[in-house]
C-alpha cells in the first residue's frame, strides 16, 4: 500500500478531472473551444520534508518498485480527510446498499435505495460534489444536487462502466486506480530525515 502512503501523509494535494480542451482563438479575438473528453482524474501529491528514514524505508522500497509502470487503488480516506473533504453531504442516514442503472451518457439513475435512509420530500439525497463509485469501476463526483425523490445524478464526465445496473459505494470508501507519472528523486539530509525534490504525479488508469 505505498501509494496509499503518500495520500494520507501528504502535505498537499492537487486535484485535476477537468477534460481536455482545445481552445483557438481568431485574428478578431473569437476564441473556439472544443472537449475532448477524457475528464481524467490528475493527483499531484507532495510529501512532507522532514519524515525519518526509518519510518519511510520500507515505504520507498516499495514506491521504487512499483515506480512509474505498476497502478495500486488509493482512498481518499485518511481520518483528516473525511469529515470535510470526501464526506457524504446528503440527507440519507445510509449510504450503503444503493445500486443504480446507467444506460448512457453521464447520468444514472437510482434503481435501489435502502431501508432505513429516513429522506422525505426536499431533502437532499446527493449534493454537488458527493463522491460515488460504480461497482469495483471508476469513481465520479456529483454535478448537481439530487432533491428526493428525484432518481437522476448528474456526473462529471461521461460513465466509463457497461450499461446494467451497478452497486454505489459513496463518500470517503470510493476507490481510485492509480498509476504514477512522476516519480520524484528523494535526499536524507542531516542525518534521518529525507527530502523530496518535487511532487508525485498520479492519474487515473482507465
Amino acid at each position: 500500500m505505498s501509494f496509499q502512503y503518500i495520500f494520507n501523509n501528504a502535505e498537499s494535494i492537487s486535484i485535476d478531472k477537468g477534460p481536455v480542451v482545445a481552445q483557438t482563438v481568431a485574428r478578431n479575438n473569437a476564441v473556439k473551444s472544443v472537449s475532448r473528453g477524457a475528464a481524467t482524474w490528475k493527483f499531484t501529491v507532495k510529501l512532507p520534508n522532514g519524515i525519518r528514514f526509518e519510518d519511510l524505508r520500507g515505504v520507498i522500497e516499495t514506491i521504487e518498485q512499483n515506480d512509474r509502470h505498476t497502478s495500486e487503488t488509493i482512498k481518499l480516506n485518511n481520518s483528516g480527510y473525511t469529515s470535510w473533504f470526501t464526506s457524504y453531504q446528503g440527507d440519507s442516514d445510509v449510504i450503503a446498499g444503493w445500486d443504480v442503472t446507467y444506460t448512457s451518457g453521464n447520468t444514472v439513475t437510482i434503481n435501489t435505495e435502502p431501508s432505513g435512509t429516513n429522506l422525505t420530500n426536499g431533502e437532499y439525497t446527493f449534493k454537488r460534489g458527493d463522491l460515488i463509485q460504480l461497482g469495483s469501476g471508476h469513481t465520479y463526483t456529483v454535478a448537481s444536487d439530487v432533491v428526493y425523490p428525484a432518481t437522476t445524478v448528474t456526473l462529471h464526465r461521461p460513465v466509463l462502466e457497461s450499461a446494467g445496473t451497478h452497486a454505489l459505494t459513496i463518500g470517503p470508501e470510493c476507490q481510485f486506480n492509480v498509476i504514477c507519472v512522476q516519480f520524484p528523486n528523494w535526499t536524507i539530509f542531516q542525518r534521518n530525515q529525507v527530502s523530496w525534490d518535487r511532487p508525485f504525479i498520479f492519474y487515473e488508469v482507465i
